[in-house]
Formats: C-alpha cells, structure tokens, sequence
C-alpha cells in the first residue's frame, strides 16, 4: 500500500531536581494530591500549572516513575517535564525535574505571530525549500544546558520545513521571543546521522503473507510488534517489498532487497536486543498520542544516493539512504540500532535534540549500536565501539575510545559544549561510556585516555549497559545536561548495586574521566 507523506514530531530532554513530598502537603487517598499529576503539581507546581501523564515505568520492586508532561495556563511547558517516583508500599513520593524557576509570567505576546514566523524563516537560512509548515503557536520555552539558562519565556514556535544541504529533510523548530522577537533556541524533529552502510551476510528473517498478493511474502514480522521495511526507491512513496521463494536479497547492493534485508534484520535484532537485556519492548505505544502508524516502519532506498540515515517520531519510521561514491548503503547493524534507538528515547527521556542534551541522545544512540553488535555477534560484522565502520569508505565515522580520532568530536567536556553540533559533544558520553565499560589505557577495544589522567577501571559492558539504560528511562528528563547525567547514573548504579560499591565509583570515575563535574561526595577509601 502507499503510504502517507513524511511528516515529523519533536523530541526534547531533561535535568534532575529531587523534591520530597512533605506530609504536610501530602493528599489523602481520595484527593487529586494522590495521582501522579497531583503529586507534581504539589511538589513543583503552582498556579496555572497542570501535569498529564505519558508513561510509567514500574521496576521489580513495585517502585514507579510515571514521566508527565506539564502546561502553564495551557500552553505546553518545553523542558517542564516531570518524574513522580514513588517506592513500593506506599513511601512518599518524589519528584525529578530539571525546571527550577518559578513559573510567572505573562501569557500575552507582543511579538505578533507573523513576525515570529519571518525571523525563523531567515534563521533557518540554510535549509533547501524551507517554508513555514502550520501558524506557531504559543509555548512556554524553558530547554537549556543548565538550571541558569532555563528560564521559562513566553515564545513563539515555528516550525520550518525543507532539507538539509545533503537533501536529509528537516522539521525545524524555533523558538522566537515572544516579547523581544530573539531567537531563543532551535532544534530539529529528524534525527539524522552518517553511517557506514554494510550487508549482514545470510541471516534469518521472520516474514508475513501478503494479504492483497496470495502466494506472496512480505518484510514485515508478527512475531516482534509487526516492524516492517518498505521500499522507498525512486520516490514511488513506499511500497511492501515483496517476494515468492522466500529467498531476500543476494547480498549485491544492485539488488533492492538486499538493503531491506540489512534493514529488516537489524531492526529485528534490535528489538531482541532490548526485550532480552532489558524487558523492554522497542515500539510499545504506551503513553503516545493518537497516530496512524501503530509499529516501527523502515523506509529502504531514501531520497537519491543520500548519504544519510534518520529517524522520524511521528510516523514511527528510520529512513535509510544508499549512500554515494564515498559510502556504502546507511543499513550497517549499528546504524540501524541507532536509529532505532531514538525511538525509545523519545519514549522515555525524550532528550532533547540540541545543546547537552542533544549530544547524551546521540551518545545513548551510538552505544546502543555498539551493544547490539555485541549482541548478534556477526561474523560478516565483529562487534567493536567503532560507529559506522561499515559504512563510509574511508573508515570510521565515529570512535567511542577516543572521539576526537574522528577530527570533529570532542574527548572531553567544556563550558560550551553544548554549542557543538550534537553528533560532536557526543563524544562526551561515547567516551564516558566505553571508560565504564572498558576501562583507560590499552585494551582488544582500543586506547583510551583519560582527561583528568587518571586511570579508570571498568565494570564490563554489562553492568555499564544497565546502569546507562536505568538512568535514560528512570532518571533523565528533555533537558538533562552531562553533569546531570552523572547524577543520574550515580542514582541508578546505587539502585543496582547500592552506593559507593565497585559501580557506583566506576561511574564517578568515568564521568571525572571526561571532565563532567558532579555534586556526588567522594565515597570513602575501602
């Protein structure tokens, strides 16, 4: 069937504040108080503020962590979002959240809307084609690196659509004062990364009947929530791939199946990947708005010779390119774990898609395509924390040891950070992550240095896995910085492994590793 035209949804992040709930304030069993929504609006709320529910984590213990959404006087608080948790048997709650300004403002605007959309047209100067898409509407912008710069204010957003200069579509947010007409920040719904196309060799693939072609098969699995890959090539719209001798691809680029089957598999074992390291479902729906596209689609053969991947929230879909003359197709394993990968980012933390947080959602992104490689363990691709090996000619596009090997990204954070483009300051996390996992020094995996010069010791892939995993959908929020992430993890290592034990210090030890400062006191000398 053909399917309806591209079209894209936000993703933002967060920080961490915890607030315990006074017994004072605490509301009877009866009383709104007692829901999730009420007990934020009683730790952080206050007048004109309302909190709607969009999904619940519940651990093994009974613990929950219900992530809600927050609206000031109705407008949509971006970067007001919230974390309730409440422990087993009835313990108070409490409430994580990186917004810790008083919300009181004015909800008139002065800058007229018109003018608004002029100003984001001309900052977004470089997009090809761009056009306004929609009237913008009013927000309350509280997104930033830092509890300084989020200030809430009342803005203006406009969406502006078109393509990047590489064609890679764009769905651009920005975010104009509404009072004095600057551009207060910007970031993008697609989520695209370069990648190191590759072919996974003969592997199995789960398929369904054709319903509307009898005798026929088509790239879709029942058996893992219905993800399916279509064939976008010659930009016909999307049509099922189709096949009789349920033999797909012959692992030549000339064949259009053969980019479907890299696609189809990777998704396939990307979801395994999250379902039996985590319990977690990849596509589960929960706490999403109404939408049309009810699993995660992949579109093959995107755009012409784009040499790019992205993922789109809004259709539940990866788009992946054939690449050019310097690059293989953008369908490696890890480039297909990545992409997917967003989708679960949205579904949790939603980081935001610029500044800090933007980099931590590249670098979450990047290491879960370097888990699942790890976990199919390919012969036709050895695992390693290399990002896009397969892909580009050359060699890597991405180094997890060491990033600034790629030339662009950073080892180390900085004041500033954040201004980089977002597949650069993830090289923070990378790095932080692969000292966690492997340790500093000389390793199989390569040689990483420290940027304080000290020497970390590593707790294997494993427990580093788990410990990042908990933090994103536990403890991170849409704005949630590096020095927040620290602290995330910190509170997810003790509730894995209880604090200051041998986790707890490797995480404060690979975080000073890259030089993301922490509030976290010192553990004692065992």
């Amino acid at each position: 069937m053909r399917l309806p035209a591209l079209a894209l949804t936000p993703l933002v992040a967060v920080g961490a504040l915890t607030v315990p709930l006074t017994a004072a304030s605490a509301a009877p069993p009866e009383q709104p108080g007692n829901t999730a929504a009420g007990q934020a609006g009683l730790l952080v709320g206050g007048p004109g503020q309302a909190f709607t529910e969009r999904r619940t984590e519940t651990d093994a213990d009974g613990t929950s962590h219900v992530h809600l959404d927050r609206t000031y006087r109705g407008l949509p608080v971006l970067g007001g979002d919230v974390i309730v948790r409440r422990g087993p048997g009835g313990t108070a709650p409490t409430a994580a959240t990186a917004l810790t300004a008083p919300l009181e403002l004015a909800t008139t605007p002065r800058l007229a809307a018109a003018s608004a959309g002029r100003i984001a047209l001309d900052r977004a100067g470089d997009l090809v084609g761009r056009q306004a898409s929609g009237a913008p509407s009013l927000v309350v912008e509280a997104l930033g690196d830092d509890a300084a710069s989020r200030v809430p204010t009342l803005a203006w957003d406009v969406l502006v659509t078109g393509s990047r200069p590489d064609g890679t579509p764009s769905r651009l947010h920005v975010l104009v004062d509404a009072t004095t007409g600057a551009v207060t920040t910007s970031y993008d719904e697609v989520q695209a990364d370069t990648g190191r196309g590759f072919h996974s060799g003969e592997v199995e693939l789960t398929t369904a009947a054709a319903a509307s072609n009898p005798g026929q098969r088509v790239l879709r699995d029942p058996s893992r929530n219905d993800v399916v890959t279509y064939d976008y090539s010659g930009g016909n719209g999307g049509w099922p791939f189709l096949d009789s001798d349920g033999v797909w691809g012959n692992g030549l680029a000339s064949n259009s199946q053969t980019a479907a089957v890299d696609i189809q598999w990777g998704t396939a074992t990307t979801f395994d990947f999250y379902r039996d390291t985590f319990g977690h479902t990849l596509l589960d729906n929960r706490g999403d708005p109404p939408s049309s596209f009810r699993e995660l689609y992949a579109r093959a053969h995107e755009g012409d010779n784009l040499a790019n991947a992205y993922w789109d929230s809004y259709c539940n879909c990866m788009s992946f390119g054939d690449g050019n003359t310097r690059t293989h197709g953008y369908n490696s394993l890890d480039v297909v774990a990545h992409e997917a990968t967003h989708a679960v980012i949205h579904r949790s933390a939603r980081l935001n898609y610029a500044g800090e947080a933007g980099g931590l959602n590249e670098a979450t992104a990047d290491i879960v395509g370097n888990l699942v490689e790890f976990y199919a363990a390919n012969p036709n691709d050895p695992p390693d924390y290399l990002v896009g090996e397969k892909v580009w000619k050359a060699g890597p596009l991405r180094f997890m040891d060491q990033p600034s090997k790629d030339g662009k990204s950073v080892d180390c954070w900085s004041a500033g950070v954040g201004n980089l483009d977002v597949h650069r300051s993830s090289g923070v996390g990378n790095h932080a992550f692969y000292l966690l996992a492997n340790g500093s020094g000389t390793s199989t995996w390569g040689t990483s240095p420290t940027c304080d010069g000290a020497t970390v010791t590593g707790i294997g892939r494993d427990a580093a896995a788990r410990i990042w995993f908990r933090a994103l959908t536990r403890h991170w929020t849409s704005t949630t910085n590096y020095a927040e992430a620290r602290a995330g993890m910190l509170a997810a290592a003790t509730e894995l492994y209880g604090q200051c034990g041998t986790e707890y210090r490797a995480v404060q030890a690979a975080w000073s590793g890259v030089a993301v400062p922490g509030a976290d006191a010192a553990c004692p000398l065992p």
